[in-house]
């Protein structure tokens, strides 16, 4: 019953009204708490240049138009880190450096909260499936594989807008507590604890951290010792780039999880609960510099949408086959002028 209670479908259909016997705050502590200018302005300025980085990689991911289903995450991915980035970055930020408590705006608190927990449940799970879809693409014999069907994957992208809907209504959110920077399901204004634990947080973060793990385990164990020794540069590279791909998310996502499910249930040092948060925005921004580093067509389309095609050729850069072709054609014609100059020459 508390689960229910204290979510935002109760506040949605109570007029805005939170449940008090969790969340009526007592008069005394309407005041500011700890401020944390340096952290905060950290997420902030950090927070600012991710979204900057992730904004032209989402829009080269929607130009794709394609239906694969890895790309259908990434961009479901993409709106998802968006929004958490907002929140884990840039208003943590602001409530960082201003000390803002849970009672002094409790209904913006909740709400903030009910976001970032969905988004970051749901990231949980497309990062999960992406996880897999790597998977099938080194190994078609992998055991998940059909759940990349055309219909299968239907259904699944149903099932994971389902997952996001009944997260962001139906359980207790986090809220920020200043005195430790970070956010706690209990909002620790003297109620019974017991009054918002959240069970399906406490499973969505030990399955993330383990799921992931192993599933980019498994992938980087295939392309070493599967694929073995190659010759072919491409290759080569490919399998770095994926590795290192993998590497990067899981960490990310993994240290996320077991750090937030570490603080609730034992005594954590100050500087691990704010490693935690790091953590859980570079879990959502590290993406934006995997892309623009690692991801070779999304690179090229954000090159070409930012620096104009005359720049580009003045600098060398050359993206795409008809761009290629023109330098090809243009460095034979050079060529053919340069030997007719130096035959009439002689």
């Amino acid at each position: 019953m508390s689960s229910f209670v204290a979510s935002l479908f109760y506040v949605l259909t109570h007029s805005l009204t939170l449940w008090p016997e969790a969340y009526e705050c007592p008069e005394n502590l309407n005041k500011p708490g700890t401020s944390w200018p340096i952290y905060g302005t950290y997420l902030i300025v950090s927070g600012v240049i991710f979204i900057t980085l992730y904004i032209p990689c989402f829009i080269a991911i929607v130009r794709t138009k394609t239906r694969i289903p890895a790309y259908q995450l990434m961009l479901i991915l993409g709106i998802l880190d968006l929004i958490s980035l907002c929140i884990n970055s840039l208003v943590t930020g602001y409530l960082a450096i201003n000390g803002i408590t849970f009672c002094q705006y409790p209904l913006f608190m909740f709400i903030i909260g009910a976001i970032a927990k969905s988004t970051w449940m749901t990231i949980c799970l497309a990062c999960i499936l992406l996880a897999i879809e790597r998977c099938v693409e080194v190994n078609s014999g992998f055991p998940l594989a059909f759940i990349f069907g055309k219909r299968t994957f239907r259904a699944v992208m149903t099932a994971l807008m389902i997952y996001w809907v009944y997260t962001l209504l139906f359980n207790a959110p986090p809220v920020y507590i200043p005195e430790y920077a970070y956010y706690s399901f209990d909002p620790m204004i003297g109620k019974d604890p017991a009054l918002y634990v959240n069970v399906l947080h406490n499973i969505n973060n030990p399955i993330v951290a383990i799921s992931t793990t192993f599933l980019y385990f498994y992938l980087c164990y295939y392309l070493i010792f599967k694929y073995g020794y190659s010759t072919s540069m491409w290759l080569y590279k490919s399998k770095r780039q994926i590795i290192l791909q993998g590497v990067i998310i899981c960490f990310f996502h993994a240290g996320t999880a077991i750090i937030y499910e570490f603080v609730q249930f034992f005594y954590t040092p100050q500087w691990l609960i704010l490693a935690g948060q790091i953590f859980w925005q570079w879990s959502s921004g590290s993406l934006s510099i995997v892309y623009l580093s690692l991801n070779r067509s999304i690179r090229n389309s954000v090159i070409k949408m930012i620096i104009p095609k005359k720049t580009r050729i003045s600098w060398g850069i050359h993206i795409g086959a008809d761009e290629h072709v023109a330098l090809e054609q243009a460095t034979a014609v050079n060529s053919v002028a340069v030997k007719f100059d130096n035959f009439f020459q002689k």
